[in-house]
């Protein structure tokens, strides 16, 4: 093993976690430091299936971690019956009630991985598959991204 294997590994492990928190921003960068398109498409699936699988099988367990470190930041105990709603969790039950799983793959790109895995697990875990629409959402706009970040670096858009 040369020092140039280890290198390699070490910037694909770079990427990889780079894309599990900037998915957006990842296939962009990875085009322009000059790597083609199959390796970042790879990367980024891979990328967003562990940040997926991490963060659906903790999602419930770091909604309720958070509501006791809230609750103990207060000073208070946590409401057993009464519920707080507020303007953004109002616009996000909103927004599920009419798009669903649908719309929060389709948002997907644009509030990282680890937020709609977050997601997923709290509003969707009813549905066996969710983890799996996840991971081809993502792989597809993986896709997507690299496509637009190459044609754009290629000069192919006018």
């Amino acid at each position: 093993m040369g020092e140039g294997f280890i290198s390699d590994t070490v910037a694909y492990l770079g990427w990889v976690l780079f894309s599990i928190v900037k998915f957006l921003l990842t296939p962009s960068a990875m085009i322009v430091a000059g790597y083609n398109w199959m390796e970042v498409i790879v990367t980024c699936s891979l990328g967003a299936t562990i940040g997926i699988l991490l963060f659906y099988k903790a999602g419930k367990s770091i909604s309720s971690w958070w509501k006791r470190v809230k609750a103990s930041s207060l000073n208070i105990k946590p409401p057993q019956k009464k519920r707080f709603v507020t303007k953004r969790k109002r616009q996000f039950i909103q927004f599920k009630k009419q798009y669903g799983l649908l719309g929060l793959m389709l948002v997907s790109v644009l509030i990282s991985v680890p937020i709609t895995a977050v997601l997923g697990a709290k509003y969707f875990s009813h549905n066996r598959y969710t983890p799996l629409y996840l991971i081809v959402t993502f792989f597809v706009w993986g896709c997507v991204l690299t496509f637009l970040s190459w044609r754009v670096k290629s000069g192919y858009v006018e």
